[in-house]
């Protein structure tokens, strides 16, 4: 009983105490483990989401290009090249004002 006993203690005595807890334990961002759980996030959306396509009214494209002409030949600029800004087609902006100078312009 009393070897029963003494093995008991000495089980205990091997296990070590659970370290106390920090006070500063959740104050910190671990900015490493973030980093590394967004890009895995990034990477499976990758890998499930289908292949991308081309933007129809990418900067460009002739679609586009239809739509500025047919916004510009209604006669709204402001509104053809605030569509052809969006799209990132900068080349095509420049000729939507450059157009609705020109047609704006007073003649002699």
């Amino acid at each position: 009983m009393i070897a029963a006993a003494l093995l008991i203690l000495l089980a205990g005595a091997e296990a070590t105490p659970p370290e106390p807890r920090s006070r500063f334990e959740g104050m910190f961002t671990d900015w490493q483990g973030a980093n590394r759980a967004s890009a895995e996030a990034e990477r499976e959306a990758q890998a499930q989401a289908p292949a991308a396509q081309p933007a129809a009214y990418g900067p460009g494209s002739p679609a586009l290009g239809q739509r500025v002409g047919e916004i510009v030949a209604l006669g709204d600029c402001s509104e053809g090249e605030r569509v052809a800004r969006a799209a990132g087609d900068f080349a095509l902006v420049a000729a939507v004002r450059q157009h609705c100078e020109v047609k704006s312009a007073p003649t002699r």
